[in-house]
Formats: C-alpha cells, structure tokens, sequence
C-alpha cells in the first residue's frame, strides 16, 4: 500500500512540474519582413530571414523582456529560433502602452526560414 502511494505522489508531482510554454496574451508583436540572406563558413551555410519588430504591452503588470524570446514560424507553422537581435527587445521592462523596438533575424540551415511570415513572443526560449 505505501509502494503504490508513494508512485502516486511522484506521478502527481511529474504532472505538476510539467511546465507548458505560453505566448502571453496581452502582448502585441508587430513584425515587417526586411531581408533574406545567408551565412557561410566553409562547407557549412545557413539561412536568414531579418524582421522589423516591435513589442507592445497591451494591457496588465509590466514584463520583464530577459524572461521572454521572439520566434519565427512559417505558414506551415515550423519554428524558427532567434540568431541576432537587438538589445532593446531582449531586456528590460515592457510597460502597458510603450512599444519597444529593432530588428531580429532569425537563421536555420532549412531554406524553409525565408518563408517565416509570422513573429510571436514566448517563454518557451530552449
């Protein structure tokens, strides 16, 4: 009996930590497509897709930027991680009403980043 108890509450306790990523609802993400390009380092090669961004805090209790990350996605909803950015939308503080702004390009190997159409903020930064 405490065996099966014991493997109860470390089942309850697993799903308890599980931590789901969430893109905040009240945050605006207004992105406009600037360049597509390239890296190459000798045999390697990588793809870029850079974007105009601004963050802007719709409504609710100020954010900080340094515990969100931006993500590019194309239309068949693949993700794209974030390669350079500018400083201003990855620290600080997001207050209501305040837009941040700069560029953030976003790389893969995959040519399928110069399709990324879509920039969302997250906290799901792995």
């Amino acid at each position: 009996m405490k065996v099966s108890m014991i493997v109860a509450t470390m089942a309850l306790a697993g799903f308890s930590f599980t931590a789901n990523a969430s893109t905040p609802d009240n945050i605006a993400v207004y992105a406009t497509a600037q360049s597509n390009g390239s890296i190459s380092v000798g045999s390697k090669m990588a793809y870029t897709k850079s974007f105009e961004v601004a963050v802007v805090k719709l409504s609710g209790d100020d954010v900080n930027l340094s515990t969100l990350c931006l993500k590019a996605y194309s239309p068949d909803n693949k993700a794209f991680r974030l390669d350079t950015v500018d400083e201003a939308l990855t620290t600080g503080i997001l207050k209501e009403g305040k837009p941040v702004k700069g560029i953030a390009m976003f790389a893969s190997e995959n040519a399928a980043v110069l399709d990324a159409a879509v920039v969302k903020i997250t906290d799901d930064c792995k």
